[in-house]
């Protein structure tokens, strides 16, 4: 019974081991990519009914700003003043109108990422993980090939996680886009800046996923089908065998499932300090404005 236990796993693990370059790039080069939604016919009918309740709310806004400069006196000395709302009422309207651009942008930088990330994985010429094939085949323990099979049911399960994951970055980015303008037009009102400032953090941590994802797969990939940068190459005492290459695949996928965890956690802390990249944007989309626009840059002087 026990040859026939040792060839029947034996036969497994050759059978994972051919279908491990199959997952990986399954998983950075299908799974790890995100949808571009800005082009679903869905998203442009929700976009543009957002646009029109910005359009249709926003004179409410300016109500809003003018009332906070009456109630704060409109001095120097205030709180709110005229040249403090009027740049965030402009860009707060000109960003809900752009907001598909730059999700569209945002997307296809995290699509470039990802794929500058995990293109050109190592290949040896003769065969997938024959670096771990080796290791297996030397390894003196004969409780390596077991530990293997319990390895390939994480490599399934990390599998299903990040099929799963994907649905959910896929709706996420299905709401967050569609719901862009409303966001984004947020930044109009120091009182609703900080919903604006969330969806940032949230929208950015969702592209943010599959990129880590990437980084740390191909980085376990590399590590493990390399040769030159095996562990016994770092100086180790006695080869490691094939027990800690598999160790090192446990804990990348285990790093690979937490991240979209340690995203949302990060995207759903406050903003410390102030925010230098809006302010820099909110200067450029005046400064165009104003030269665009005539007679603007001279009311807005006056307005000083």
């Amino acid at each position: 019974m026990g040859w026939f236990l040792d060839e029947a796993v034996g036969w497994l693990t050759e059978a994972i081991l051919a279908c491990l370059t199959t997952v990986f790039d399954l998983i950075t080069g299908v799974l790890l990519t995100t949808p571009k939604v800005t082009v679903l016919p869905q998203v442009h009918a929700l976009t543009g009914r957002s646009v029109w309740i910005v359009d249709t709310v926003f004179v409410l806004a300016f109500v809003a700003a003018g009332v906070m400069v009456m109630a704060a006196g409109g001095d120097e000395q205030s709180r709110y003043t005229v040249k403090d709302l009027l740049p965030r009422l402009v860009v707060g309207f000109t960003a809900s109108h752009f907001s598909q651009l730059v999700c569209a942008q945002l997307i296809d930088l995290a699509n470039a990422l990802t794929g500058a990330i995990s293109d050109n994985g190592y290949d040896d010429g003769n065969g997938a993980f024959t670096a771990i094939q080796t290791h297996l085949t030397a390894a003196q323990d004969r409780m390596v090939p077991l530990l293997f099979l319990v390895l390939a049911v994480i490599i399934t399960g990390l599998v299903v996680t990040c099929a799963v994951q994907v649905i959910g970055r896929f709706v996420t980015l299905l709401v967050m886009t569609s719901v862009a303008p409303l966001a984004l037009a947020c930044h109009a009102l120091p009182a609703t800046d900080g919903l604006a400032r969330l969806w940032w953090r949230a929208y950015t941590g969702c592209l943010a996923v599959p990129v880590a994802q990437a980084f740390f797969l191909t980085a376990g990939e590399r590590m493990l089908l390399d040769p030159a940068i095996m562990l016994p190459v770092f100086g180790l005492p006695v080869d490691p065998g094939g027990t800690l290459n598999l160790l090192v695949v446990v804990v990348l996928l285990w790093t690979t499932v937490k991240i979209p965890g340690l995203m949302a956690r990060w995207a759903g802390q406050p903003a410390r300090g102030a925010n230098v990249l809006g302010a820099a944007v909110r200067v450029v989309v005046v400064q165009q404005l104003t030269r665009a626009v005539p007679g603007l840059n001279t009311l807005r002087r006056t307005l000083r």
